[in-house]
Order: structure tokens, then C-alpha cells, then sequence
């Protein structure tokens, strides 16, 4: 990818998302890109960026050493999960694809005992140095290594956008949760990939390089529908916007910051569902 061909889809999309609501910007939007295309052969517009897609398994052992770090998503994330495990009574918990052990941390802090399940290895390594009192399995969301009715809350954050179905992996987490108990999800919102917003990683290397996790875009209307099939109750649902980190760590705002806020301010940036078992 030519940097440029970036720069200007941020200026395209920033003028989509206004040029019949707020048309007086449109104008800057165009100057934009006319800006970029006359400078095609200079700095920064002539960079070329390899790109490079990883499956999962693949990606997360690339990623797994520079998971925790500086991440707008995961920040994002840990605060809508957190205000909603807030409202739920300490017990037995899953941590389903738990990484490297991000809300296993948090829930063993509330008192919950908690069981960490991950399909990959190199995740799993860091999750168990750093929360070496929870007990963290190898499994596969749609065939969890848990017994039926055996925990209170099922967390599941930021994975689901890497299954090609979501219902097989609701039946499981109704499988193993209690009646009465409830799931809370976490994942990238529709929108925000359907606009680019894909699981790119670091790589640690100097190399100015693309790297990221091939993702499914579900619609939230999947989201419901599974929950439906598979017995849960959707209880709550929230949809926060792009954080400012998201906006300025953009690589296109260094060179068109105007048109990264228009494309991006308001753009809902992730999902988040309590789904509760209904008492037996």
C-alpha cells in the first residue's frame, strides 16, 4: 500500500460522512486530496507500506510479546467491560479467549475464581505469569474445555470478530453458564471495521510494515439473533464512539488531522452486550 492511497480514503470518508450534512466542510476535504495527488512523489505520500494478514493463531503468537501495550481498543474496552462487571456479584468466572490475561487480572481482583480458555499457546504463557492464582486452559471458543452450568459470568472480549459464526460460540457460553448468570462481550464494532479499523499489530521491527489479525464483520443484528437462538437475554448494550487516542495514533493524522476527525469522531468503536441465563 502507498501511504497516499490511505491519506486519501481518510479524506474520502471524512467528506462521505459529511457532504450533505455539514457541506461547507466538504470543500477542505477536496483541497485535501488534491494536495495529496499533486504530491505523490513526496514524502510522506510516496511511502510504500507492506501489508501483511495474518490468521489467528498466527497473528496472536506474533503479537502476543506487545499485546499490553499502548492499545486505543483494549483501553476502550476494559472500561465498558469493567462498569459492567461492576453491577455483578463475585463467583466463578470464564475468561474466554483470554489472551494474556487482561480481565482474568480484574475479575480475580473483584474475588471471583477464575478460569482463563485460550486457543493460543503464546497468550496463554503471559496470561499465566501474570495471574499465576487463576487456572488458564488450551480450548476453542465453540467447544469449551467447561462443564455445563459451572460459572457465574463469562467474559469474552475483543475475539468474536475473528469466528466466521457467532451462535455456535453463545450456545457454548449458554452451555456453561449458570442459570441466573450472565455474558459479557466485548468486540470491534461493525462500523468501525466495515471503515478499516482492523486488528493491526507491532511487530517490534524497524521495518515500516502493516501487520494485522484477519477479522469478520458481523452485523449487530448476528449479535441478537445468536443471543435469541441459544437462550440468552440481551440485558444491556452499549456502543462507544472512537476515543481521541484512536484519532491521533491514526497515521493519516500527521498529514490531513482535520479530515482523521471527521472520518473518525462519533464513529462507534466497539460492542458491548450483557447477556444474561434466565433463572431455571
Amino acid at each position: 500500500m502507498v501511504a497516499a492511497q490511505y491519506f486519501t480514503a481518510v479524506a474520502g470518508l471524512a467528506t462521505m460522512r459529511h457532504c450533505i450534512t455539514e457541506p461547507s466542510a466538504v470543500g477542505a476535504r477536496l483541497d485535501d486530496i488534491r494536495r495529496i495527488i499533486e504530491g505523490l512523489d513526496r514524502f510522506p505520500n510516496d511511502l510504500v507500506v507492506p501489508v501483511v494478514e495474518y490468521g489467528v493463531d498466527d497473528g496472536y503468537d506474533a503479537w502476543a510479546p506487545r499485546y499490553d501495550g499502548p492499545n486505543p481498543a483494549t483501553e476502550v474496552d476494559e472500561a465498558a467491560v469493567h462498569a459492567i462487571l461492576a453491577d455483578l456479584p463475585a463467583g466463578i468466572a470464564l475468561d474466554a479467549a483470554c489472551g494474556t490475561g487482561r480481565h482474568s487480572a480484574h475479575l480475580r481482583a473483584r474475588g471471583f475464581e477464575v478460569t482463563g480458555v485460550d486457543a493460543n499457546r503464546s497468550m496463554l504463557t503471559i496470561a499465566e505469569a501474570k495471574v499465576p492464582d487463576c487456572e488458564f486452559r488450551v480450548g476453542d471458543l465453540a467447544s469449551l474445555p467447561v462443564d455445563d452450568d459451572a460459572v457465574d459470568v463469562v467474559v469474552c472480549s475483543l475475539a468474536l470478530t475473528h469466528v466466521e459464526r457467532i451462535e455456535p460460540v453463545l450456545g457454548e457460553f449458554a452451555r456453561v453458564v449458570r442459570p441466573g448468570g450472565s455474558v459479557v462481550l466485548s468486540d470491534i464494532h461493525p462500523a468501525a471495521l466495515t471503515f478499516g479499523s482492523v486488528a493491526v499489530f507491532p511487530t517490534g521491527r524497524d521495518q515500516l510494515e502493516l501487520h494485522y489479525v484477519h477479522s469478520v464483520v458481523h452485523p449487530v443484528s448476528e449479535y441478537v439473533q445468536a443471543a435469541t437462538a441459544t437462550g440468552l437475554v440481551v440485558r444491556a448494550c452499549r456502543e462507544p464512539v472512537m476515543p481521541e487516542s484512536a484519532i491521533t495514533r491514526n497515521p493519516a493524522f500527521a498529514v490531513v488531522p482535520d479530515a482523521v476527525r471527521q472520518a473518525f469522531e462519533g464513529l462507534p468503536f466497539l460492542l458491548v452486550w450483557r447477556l444474561d441465563k434466565p433463572a431455571a
